[in-house]
């Protein structure tokens, strides 16, 4: 409606200056804008640029038809309105205020109104007609400069009607018609992605099959080890004597049921399972294919060889954990975790570890199991409410990582007064964020997978919270570095429109989050009042470990990870980079060809991301190792 009064004053002014005399035009048009600007008062609306404009030009207008000649009038008065709506919207492109968001302000909640993606949206649109009036203006200045006395009443002058009608007001239908139809499409098509989303997330865990019993062919000897762990590595070998060539088909289940296979051919003895578990593929629609969690219980890893009629058929099991780990639910001090002891029930050392923003503890599941085999007390521990999408990282208090820290280091089952703190991505940005400001806790080392190097805005389920910091300390909201989600609209764009095409193929509709997260880095670059958002690691007192990957499509990982140890300049702090690995890497070999969760991007070609996390748990406890905090940790194999 208020997009309606912006523009009537023109309309009528459009539609009367052809059909009567200008005088008539223009005061017509200088009440109707007066009016608008009564009404929208009227109406407890704030005043627009549109509106104010339109008074002002139709007030000079109505000057000039009582000043200046007829002829004059009636052959550059049409470019002076286009021109006058031109300069008007442009004026409100330059003081912030363009017209489109003015008037979608009313149409939205607070929160969207404030977002970055409601600015870069509006302000898009709004270009789109400083555009649509630019053309217009010159193309009404073609008939009076090229015949030199054509004016808007030349019913018979072809290149009058084209210049002065046709084209100027089919580009405004034109763009009419894209800000009618625009918002209300792309909401439609962005919750019908969000449904699709949300259909294809795994339902709920299923026990492994009965494990089929093995098909054993003298003339095709499979070798695999029996049982193995998760972080460690899995060969496969086949004896078979005059069998030139061989298929081989390596399939399993994961945590909710659903089919990963590998298949492909081997030239007589000989295959490293680098290459085929990591490539192990999901075996239903792409666009139903979601990041591979391993099953509670032993994963069955099912190994199937032909050669000219020949077969042989074994399955293997993978497993989280050494013989004598226990893994055990714990409470810490009001919210859940998990306790991974070694054999034995105790240990020299022990590491706390946190999550992402995937909330809960399950994800370091893996994690504390590598860990506890190794010799290693392990704490998973829930800083975020297990479901995320209800629970945003809003407004999270530091205190909770300080307190999952105490509580593990005053644990009897660890011998040091010490533990070592390991964190992923938004945990990583937490634990660091907590550490810089209170270094006096018992942390003897801090490893940092896939890191931030700044507090970041919050984020909840429909992108950045407007003025809300992730985080709080002391009940005070950190600084924050703000997330600009506009980077992300020719993405959300892009993906509106190839929505159909995706459903047609069975494709995913992926988001990549990293270029908004790196133009929040760029703009607090620029900033001189958000440097507040910067952590602080030179406070940090303990040697620091980051672990990065090159192809991280979450966040620039590993542009944060030199940012952080770059404030210290510490011997002892290492940094590792994986080339081709992506953001979310966890200790052990796993299925690694979907890096894919809830529709983000996460990253990682399949082959050097796998290979990265086989090596992860090596290269955390050899870095442990290195600054003193394990003298003996053993790999119970």
């Amino acid at each position: 409606m208020g997009f309606l009064i912006g523009f009537s004053p023109w309309i009528i002014y459009w539609i009367l200056v052809g059909n009567s005399s200008f005088r008539v035009a223009v005061i017509v048009a200088l009440c109707l804008a007066v009016l608008a600007v009564v009404v929208q008062r009227l109406r407890r609306q704030p005043w627009h640029t549109l509106e104010i404009g339109a008074v002002v030009a139709f007030a000079v207008f109505a000057i000039l038809a009582f000043t200046v000649s007829d002829s004059f009038l009636e052959r550059w008065l049409q470019p002076l309105g286009n021109a006058a709506i031109f300069l008007i919207v442009l004026v409100g492109m330059l003081i912030r205020r363009p017209f489109v968001r003015e008037y979608a302000r009313a149409t939205v909640t607070d929160d969207v109104a404030r977002s970055d993606g409601f600015r870069v949206i509006t302000a898009a649109m709004t270009w789109m007609w400083l555009a649509v009036f630019a053309i217009m203006t010159v193309v009404s200045l073609i008939p009076p400069l090229v015949q030199g006395d054509a004016t808007i009443h030349d019913g018979a002058s072809t290149l009058s009607i084209i210049c002065y009608w046709v084209i100027p007001f089919t580009i405004m239908g034109v763009a009419g018609t894209v800000s009618g139809v625009f918002p209300a499409w792309f909401s439609s098509h962005t919750d019908a992605i969000d449904k699709r989303q949300a259909s294809a997330r795994p339902g709920e865990p299923v026990a492994q099959p009965t494990a089929p019993p093995d098909e054993l062919d003298p003339r095709v000897v499979v070798h695999a080890p029996s049982t193995s762990r998760h972080d460690e590595p899995f060969s496969i070998g086949v004896d078979a004597p005059g069998i030139a060539t061989l298929g081989v088909t390596v399939s399993g289940q994961d945590l909710y049921g659903r089919l990963w296979r590998w298949q492909g051919r081997l030239a007589g003895t000989g295959q490293s399972v680098d290459d085929i578990l990591c490539g192990m593929a999901f075996t239903g629609e792409p666009d139903r294919a979601d990041l591979f969690v391993p099953p509670a219980e032993p994963w069955q890893v099912r190994i199937e060889v032909n050669g000219e009629q020949h077969r042989t058929a074994v399955t293997r099991l993978r497993s989280a954990t050494a013989p004598g780990v226990h893994v055990t639910e714990v409470d810490v001090d009001g919210r859940p975790g998990l306790l991974a002891l070694p054999v034995g029930g105790r240990a020299r050392q022990a590491v706390v570890c946190f999550g992402g923003s995937e909330g809960g503890y399950d994800s370091q599941r893996a994690a504390i199991s590598a860990l506890a085999s190794r010799g290693l007390v392990a704490l998973a521990y829930n800083w975020l409410d297990a479901d995320p999408e209800a629970v945003p990282v809003a407004n999270i208090p530091l205190e909770r990582f300080a307190t999952a820290i105490s509580w593990l280091a005053a644990r009897t089952e660890v011998e040091s007064n010490k533990v070592v703190a390991l964190a992923i991505s938004r945990g990583s940005e937490g634990v660091a964020a907590t550490l810089a400001r209170e270094p006096d806790l018992p942390v003897s080392a801090l490893i940092l997978v896939s890191p931030s190097s700044v507090t970041w805005q919050a984020i909840g389920a429909g992108g950045e919270i407007p003025d809300t910091s992730s985080w709080t300390h002391r009940g005070q909201p950190c600084r924050y570095a703000p997330l600009p989600s506009g980077t992300l609209m020719p993405q959300l764009v892009s993906n509106a429109w190839h929505l159909s095409r995706d459903i047609a193929r069975h494709e995913p509709t992926l988001l990549r989050l990293a270029p908004a997260y790196s133009a929040g880095l760029d703009a607090l670059g620029r900033s001189k009042t958000a440097t507040g958002a910067i952590i602080s690691s030179e406070n940090i007192p303990c040697p620091i470990l980051c672990v990065s990957g090159s192809d991280d499509h979450l966040w620039p990982s590993e542009q944060m990870a030199d940012a952080l140890l770059a404030r210290r300049q510490t011997a002892s702090d290492t940094h590792i980079r994986y080339d081709g690995a992506g953001h979310l890497l966890r200790p052990g070999l796993y299925p690694s060809t979907v890096q894919v969760v809830g529709g983000i991007d996460l990253g990682g070609r399949p082959r050097e991301h796998g290979l990265a996390c086989l090596a992860l748990t090596d290269e955390i406890v050899g870095f442990l190792g290195s600054v003193g905090n394990v003298d003996a940790v053993h790999s119970a194999r």
